[in-house]
């Protein structure tokens, strides 16, 4: 009999949000100097978060383009930063 595999509750999180823009932010000294990627949620297992970056996946090309990513270095892309209201204004 195969034991049950706890998900991760960070993981569970980002299964809710399939489909949403993440951003990924890299662990030490490369999010130190601003190294960001941006992508698309494909997916979650137990403990890893799928993500699409637009590029081949290099190690697992079986997967395409998604990408197994530790939850701790996405974070969702925010709704604030989308234009929902139409062209934006400008104030003098």
């Amino acid at each position: 009999m195969r034991a049950r595999q706890r998900i991760d509750p960070a993981v569970a999180e980002f299964r809710r949000h399939i489909g949403e823009r993440v951003i990924f932010t890299p662990p030490g000294m490369a999010a130190k100097r601003g190294a960001v990627e941006h992508g698309v949620i494909t997916g979650a297992d137990h403990r890893m978060v799928y993500v699409d970056y637009g590029y081949p996946n290099p190690i697992c090309p079986e997967l395409g383009n998604s990408i197994a990513t530790h939850p701790a270095n996405l974070r969702m892309e925010s709704l604030v930063s989308r234009c929902l209201d139409g062209p934006p204004r400008c104030t003098p």
